[in-house]
């Protein structure tokens, strides 16, 4: 027989039923809070549970085809900004080119790209549909949005005007990108964990952008991306994926999964066979969020609000109950009221209230519902504290990071692929 916790309301006292009731208020003792580490991913990134279309296995390979085909040459394509008009400076000496040479530019020349009927113009002159920005050297070449880039640039007519795309090799791009998407001083292990992760996602979504003229963006809708500016040491683990059945896989990650993270079906509504909720070591305290219960009776839309129906919470276990994942993230809550019942998913309730997850749990003090949650973003595929907890408490030997990997993205492999 399941057991739910019934939060009753009546003189704005809580009369809990059931068992463990009142476990998920209790803190986790971890040895830190995201808060107060400010991982980069919890900075710039926190997804909720929006489903996702998963590819079918044809669209799938077809996909890794192209990736690894592309990968042979290292080569992706970073959609950096679109706007009416844009500009750029030169870093070193530079040359433009659109079919044929536009001329050769010192280092510090600043340009500005322009919507021309259907082309683009560079400083007040018509050039082409596309224009490219080349320098000679092997370092940072060009400035754009206050962020310095290696590589190429590419101009091109786009539906607001001109988009800049940074042409720039796989392993550089990787150089930009892990030092956003974790913090720079953790543990060896878990930054080559999020080299490969991070290599293995830009594989897996290449091409992702190609209606717009681009492979992946520079932001959250892919990876952040901050060219040379957020270059730093030791980042690199060149050539190696993380595989499936011999193909690169959707290498997705997150910031904290709170104890478990969980299984795909459950958050993007259909089953990916690496993508499965996994234990991990208690990493993060909880957040908390208070409510009053005036505007959650608003909210819920059934008259006098006489209840809420939710099993308990038990971090780091899993879970087998319907209204929660096996990770315990909430799938949805029934209220219960003088005019009826409301079913609401974690979902809606995390969008509704900003909640870092829907890894939490409810309880009522006086006249304020109290959410108290663990985790931060949607809980699949590699937790970011989670790794490197694992790296800081059994790294040292060799490879680890390729257990942190495989924890994480079950029946998987990692692989050198170039």
């Amino acid at each position: 027989m399941k057991k739910y916790m019934v939060i009753l309301l009546s003189l704005s006292l809580l009369l809990p039923l059931g068992s463990a009731s009142m476990a998920a208020t209790q803190p986790v003792h971890g040895k830190s809070t995201v808060t107060i580490h400010r991982s980069p991913r919890v900075i710039t990134r926190k997804t909720t549970g929006q489903k996702k279309t998963q590819p079918s296995a044809e669209s799938h390979r077809k996909r890794t085809e192209a990736g690894q085909k592309q990968s042979a040459g290292q080569m992706i394509e970073v959609g950096l900004q679109s706007g009416s008009e844009l500009s750029l400076t030169g870093l070193s000496a530079f040359h433009v080119e659109a079919g044929s040479s536009l001329g050769s530019y010192p280092a510090g020349t600043r340009l500005t790209i322009s919507k021309s009927g259907n082309g683009l113009s560079v400083n007040g002159k018509s050039a082409g549909a596309k224009i490219y920005f080349k320098s000679s050297g092997s370092g940072a070449a060009f400035a754009v949005k206050g962020n310095q880039y290696r590589g190429v640039i590419k101009a091109i007519a786009s539906p607001s005007g001109v988009t800049l795309v940074n042409q720039v090799s796989m392993e550089d791009y990787l150089k930009g990108v892990v030092p956003c998407e974790i913090v720079p001083s953790w543990q060896m292990d878990a930054i080559k964990a999020q080299a490969v992760a991070a290599r293995t996602y830009a594989m897996f979504h290449k091409n992702g952008y190609r209606s717009a003229g681009y492979d992946v963006t520079d932001d959250t809708r892919t990876q952040v991306y901050r060219g040379v500016s957020a270059e730093t040491e030791a980042t690199n683990r060149a050539g190696e994926v993380v595989t499936y059945g011999g193909s690169p896989i959707d290498a997705v990650f997150h910031a904290s999964g709170g104890g478990y993270t969980e299984n795909c079906e459950n958050v993007w509504g259909s089953a990916v066979p690496y993508l499965k909720g996994v234990p991990e070591d208690k990493y993060a305290t909880p957040w908390k969020k208070t409510i009053s219960l005036s505007s959650f009776m608003k909210m819920a839309d059934v008259g006098k609000l006489k209840g809420i129906k939710l099993s308990a919470l038990h971090i780091g276990e899993a879970h087998k109950t319907s209204d929660r994942g096996i990770s315990g993230r909430v799938k949805s809550v029934t209220l219960v009221g003088s005019k009826g019942n409301r079913v609401v998913s974690g979902d809606r309730l995390q969008q509704i209230y900003d909640l870092n997850s829907t890894l939490f749990d409810l309880s009522v003090s006086g006249n304020q519902l109290v959410i108290t949650g663990y985790g931060y973003g949607h809980g699949l595929g590699l937790s970011q504290w989670g790794a490197e907890a694992m790296a800081e408490k059994h790294g040292g030997a060799k490879d680890y990071y390729k257990t942190i990997l495989t924890h994480y993205f079950t029946g998987t492999k990692v692989e050198k692929i170039y």
